[in-house]
Order: C-alpha cells, then sequence, then structure tokens
C-alpha cells in the first residue's frame, strides 16, 4: 500500500493573529480604491468601456459621454435657460439634438438679458412657442439617465441645469463634467502621461470650429473634438474639419445625426 500524504489543514487565517486595531485598519484599506483604482475606473467610465463585473459575472458596460450646452437669459445667477443642446457618439457618428424652453412660470421674467439676446440670437417671443421647461427637463432626464455629462463651461451649465430640473418632481441629481477634465483622463496613460497626439487631435479640431452660441451645434463642437482624440480607425482620420453651416444640421427639435 503506497503511503498517503496529507496536507496540513489550517483553521485560522493570518487575520487572526491581528489585533482589533489592525483588522480594522486592513479592512478600511481594501475597502476604499487607492489613487490607481480611482484613476483606472475613472478612464474606464469616460470611455464607455468595460468598469466591472454584474451580479452574474457579466462585464458591466456604462453609456458613453452626453456632451451638453446651454443657451440662458443672461450670466446673472438668476438666469434661466432658453434653449438646450446634446450631443453624443454612436461610433464614429455624432448625433445632436436641441430644444428650445418655454420659461417656467417660477423664473424671473426681469432677468431676460438684451445683450445676452444679441449673442445667442434667440428673440424673447420664440420662447412662448416652445416646449414648457417642464417637458423639456422629462426629455433630457429619458435621453441621458446613466450618462456622463460634459460641458466646457460646467460653472454655468450646471446651474442651468439645476434650474431646468427644479421644474419637475423629485428632480434627479444630475452632474456635470469639465470636458478638459475628461479630455485628459480619457487621452493619457494610467501614469498621467499623455497619450502621443491625443490631446494635440482634441483641442486642434475644436479650435477649428466657430462656435455660434447655439447649444446644439456648440455641443456638437465638444462631441467632435472628443472624437478627434479617440484611436484612429481604418480610412477614419482626426477630425479637423472646419465647422458645417447652420442649415445643414439636424439641429432642430427630435435632432438628428450630424453627417461629414
Amino acid at each position: 500500500m503506497e503511503p498517503r500524504l496529507f496536507a496540513p489543514i489550517y483553521a485560522a487565517t493570518y487575520t487572526d493573529f491581528m489585533d482589533k486595531d489592525e483588522r480594522d485598519k486592513l479592512l478600511e484599506a481594501l475597502s476604499n480604491p487607492g489613487p490607481d483604482e480611482k484613476t483606472f475606473f475613472a478612464k474606464q467610465r469616460t470611455l464607455g468601456v468595460g468598469v466591472g463585473l454584474d451580479e452574474d459575472g457579466k462585464i458591466v458596460h456604462l453609456k458613453g459621454l452626453v456632451f451638453i450646452d446651454f443657451e440662458a437669459s443672461s450670466l446673472s445667477p438668476r438666469s434661466w435657460p432658453v434653449e438646450v443642446g446634446i450631443a453624443w457618439l454612436d461610433g464614429n457618428r455624432v448625433f445632436v439634438e436641441s430644444k428650445l424652453i418655454k420659461p417656467d412660470p417660477s423664473w424671473p421674467e426681469e432677468d431676460w438679458n438684451p445683450e445676452s439676446e444679441t449673442v445667442h440670437n434667440i428673440p424673447r417671443i420664440d420662447l412662448d412657442e416652445a416646449e414648457p421647461a417642464e417637458e423639456v427637463a422629462q426629455w433630457l432626464r429619458a435621453i441621458t439617465i446613466g450618462r456622463t455629462l460634459v460641458s466646457d463651461a460646467p460653472e454655468f451649465d450646471q446651474r442651468w441645469l439645476d434650474r431646468l430640473m427644479s421644474t419637475i418632481e423629485e428632480p434627479p441629481h444630475m452632474q456635470v463634467d469639465d470636458f478638459d477634465r475628461i479630455l485628459w483622463i480619457a487621452f493619457s496613460h494610467e501614469d498621467g502621461i499623455v497619450a502621443p497626439g491625443r490631446l494635440h487631435h482634441a483641442y486642434k479640431s475644436r479650435m477649428n470650429r466657430k462656435v455660434i452660441h447655439r447649444a446644439g451645434q456648440d455641443a456638437a463642437n465638444l462631441a467632435y473634438a472628443y472624437r478627434a482624440g479617440l484611436p484612429e480607425k481604418k480610412g477614419v482620420g482626426p477630425d479637423f474639419v472646419e465647422s458645417m453651416p447652420e442649415e445643414e444640421l439636424k439641429l432642430s427639435e427630435g435632432g438628428g445625426e450630424e453627417n461629414e
């Protein structure tokens, strides 16, 4: 009969040799992600790729970025939104939607600034025929749920987004992230080293696009700039083309695809 080998059985784990304070410190360290983990998952969220596993062990994919822009009654702390535009990428295509906003009765009419009107060229009278603010808020919440909102002026756009969302019951907390921060996360290596040429492509695309102060096209400009920084696909190069004339863009209510 051949001898049988038995591995020793250890009933204790290494934590059994720790005192309570040591165990508490270990558990705290394991439960809080370190800076490298935070950077990694921030980049995963920005790129809209896998960020972990669900309860069934399948990779969780977040929806992509939504670039957002508002035009407003003025720049004062009491200002309110008059137009919202959003744009997003579907593969290599940019889709755009925008809506004028009929002011909510609670918004101060005296905050309408004629100087702001000369910037965005939206006559006050046109807003009376627009969709009510509450309906626009519900539409925006439905179309952007679970997605990261990105703006090149997050302080202002956050204020106008909050003002718009305050018109519906149980308004959601929707955070607007900074475009420059998102670019840095998306187009740098995990150790903070910028990927060669990526940021340059993105900012060059943005410089080549005229800001017309209409929410739809301004949001689309951000989407095109972001797309220009993405790794090139076969047959698709960086986006350095000039901005399309407004009449060629599908920026009316209901939105559509921008083709270039």
